[in-house]
């Protein structure tokens, strides 16, 4: 069985060291500990570097050391994705002061994977949400469909060791 191949939001990462919210943060732990038993290929943009930069220090040094534990694969951020994230702000399914969301679900689509985990559920995983953002996508020409889900979704039956 191939890999599933995730994108992993910026506040995926944040709440590994959510003390505030247990229950995100356990289920945020579950899904870091099914990435390294090797079932999930992780992958950010370096967006999702550049947001974790901008922590405090020492939840910053925090960050970048669970991300050099995870080791995922960057994508970098191409004139493909900038289109497809405009057409997302363009057609309001995030809003105008949100493009690093966008640009979060356009890095997904682009490099064609199978998951986008997220917890922000404002402006980006929603079932409505999700299916605009398909929507769009598929208009623009992305026609793999994308799952767009918090990391508790995407922890897999352990039986079936299916999605």
């Amino acid at each position: 069985m191939p890999l599933l191949r995730v994108y992993i939001e910026t506040s995926v990462w944040s709440f590994v060291f959510a003390d505030d919210v247990p229950d995100y943060r356990r289920d945020t732990l579950a899904f870091f500990d099914r990435v390294r038993s090797g079932k999930i290929e992780p992958v950010v943009s370096v967006i999702v570097l550049q947001e974790l930069a901008r922590s405090d220090p020492p939840l910053r040094k925090n960050l970048m050391a669970l991300v050099g534990e995870i080791h995922p694969t960057v994508i970098g951020v191409t004139d493909e994705l900038n289109r497809l994230a405009d057409a997302f702000v363009h057609h309001g399914v995030v809003p105008r002061g949100k493009p690093e969301d966008a640009a979060h679900v356009a890095a997904a689509f682009v490099e064609e994977l199978d998951v986008l985990v997220s917890w922000n559920f404002k402006h980006i995983a929603s079932v409505r949400r999700a299916d605009r953002f398909n929507a769009v996508a598929t208009l623009e020409g992305f026609l793999k469909p994308l799952r767009i889900v918090s990391p508790a979704e995407v922890l897999f039956d352990e039986e079936k060791d299916e999605f």
